[in-house]
């Protein structure tokens, strides 16, 4: 996997230019400058804030056969929220979760 080929094209799906991501992530322009004109490799820690900024996670950054299925900020709080919560309640909210699509049928 081409990790600069595969950020360029996650960043162009969401008609962002490259000072734009810099902007939003927090990442020195040039060094994006440099990640897509020149190919230099980002660091772990860039990566993962223009993951961040660009709605998906590492893991399906670099998940293979799976679609990327971005998710917006209010999805990656609730994400972060739910990981601090204890695991009765996340079993709870994991229940209702599930039930909900069946009441709609």
């Amino acid at each position: 996997m081409d990790v600069i080929e595969k950020l360029n094209r996650l960043r162009l799906e969401r008609n962002m230019s490259v000072y734009r991501l810099a902007e939003l992530s927090g990442i020195n322009q040039s060094t994006l400058a440099n990640t897509f004109s020149r190919g230099t490799p980002p660091s772990i820690k860039h990566l993962e804030l223009m993951c961040e900024t660009l709605g998906v996670s590492l893991s399906q950054f670099f998940a293979e056969d799976e679609a990327i299925m971005p998710l917006t900020q209010s999805e990656m709080r609730m994400i972060v929220n739910y990981r601090k919560l204890p695991d009765q309640i996340r079993q709870a909210i994991g229940t209702i979760i599930n039930i909900v699509p069946e009441m709609r049928n």
